[in-house]
This record gives structure tokens, sequence and C-alpha cells, in this order.
């Protein structure tokens, strides 16, 4: 008699250290499923197998004895701060222009960015090229003007955000479904044991 309630207390036991066991795989495979590691805070894509951008956006500077400039090279638009030289104060009245080899644009004063803004397509195409490019901009103000050169070394080509969405879409494409697979699974199999543990305790 003893040795009978020993083997289904021995039967029970195990049924329950494999339900424990399975329960906490599946919890893994949900963390896994819900973990932010493939995306940012923002939901930007993460994934170090897939690098379709530079980390940092290539950026510039250059000064004068009157102006002083940095600038900065987003996807779609170029972006100057202009400063006074001895003061530091951000100047919104300038007029910018821009020579890059044979290609010239202006720069327009953003006052929702306090900078200076140029969206001059093939400009922008052509400093998303690796390389170091040289930039002459022309600075006039109602009192001073100034020429001032700088150089936007950028290391690797810009890539577009569909581009970067096209990758993240295969990403998910390959990995999204069987971490689905895996769930029902450990869903099917637990519940088969909880079923047998019921028919064993009745």
């Amino acid at each position: 008699m003893s040795v009978t309630f020993y083997a289904l207390h021995q039967k029970q036991f195990s049924a329950r250290f494999i339900f424990v066991v399975l329960v906490l795989s599946l919890a893994f495979i949900t963390k896994a499923i819900a973990s932010p590691g493939a995306h940012g805070p923002n939901g930007e894509h993460l994934d170090t197998r897939t690098k379709v951008a530079a980390s940092i956006n290539p950026k510039f500077e250059s000064f004068t004895e009157t102006f002083e400039l940095a600038g900065e090279l987003l996807e779609n638009q170029l972006v100057i701060y202009l400063h006074d030289f001895k003061t530091n104060t951000p100047i919104s009245d300038a007029s910018i222009d821009l020579e890059l080899g044979e290609m010239a644009t202006s720069a327009e004063f953003s006052a929702q960015q306090q900078a200076y803004i140029v969206t001059e397509q093939t400009l922008l195409k052509k400093l998303k090229q690796a390389g170091l490019h040289e930039i002459v901009m022309t600075i006039l103000t109602e009192d001073n003007g100034d020429l001032l050169v700088a150089n936007l070394e950028n290391h690797q080509a810009v890539e577009t955000t569909d581009t970067h969405e096209n990758a993240e879409h295969d990403d998910h494409h390959h990995d999204f479904p069987w971490l689905i697979v895996l769930l029902c699974i450990g869903v099917f199999v637990i519940g088969l044991f909880v079923g047998r543990l019921s028919k064993e305790r009745k």
C-alpha cells in the first residue's frame, strides 16, 4: 500500500515538475516576443545585424572673427546653426549661400528650429555620399559679411528610411513566426499535462 502511494506521489511530483518547467519556458518565450531588445524606446530598429545608417550624423564646424557656425546632415535636410563669434549670440537675420563644387543653393532660417535649413535634394544627395566634402558659405548680415569654409566628412553613405524599414520588416518576417510557433507548442504541451494530471487525481 505504501509502495503504491509512494509511486503515485512520485508520479504526481514528476508531472508537477514538468509542468513548472514548461510554464517557465513559456514565460521566457513570451518575454522574448515582448522584449524591447529588438527596438529602442521610440520603436527604432536596433538589430546589429542590419546596420543601415551611421550611428552619428555627419557634422561640420567653421568660424572666423565675425561668425561661428555648426552644421549637421540629416536625412532630408542640412541644418546650420549660426552665432556671433564674440558674444556667442544666435543670428537669425543672415543670408547664407552655400557652394559645393559646381552646385549652389541658399539656406532658409527656420524660427521653429532656430537654425538655417537647406533642402536642396541634389546638394544633399552629394553630401550623403561617403567622403570629404568642402562647403563654401557666404554669410551676410546688415552689419557684417564673411566667407567660411567647412569640411563635412561622411564615413558612410546615409541610407534612406525606406531601406531601414525594409530591413526591419525582413528581420521580423524571419524571426517572429518562429516565436509564435514555440509559443503555440508550449501552450499545447502545458494543456496536455494539466489534463493528464487532473485525470490521475480523479
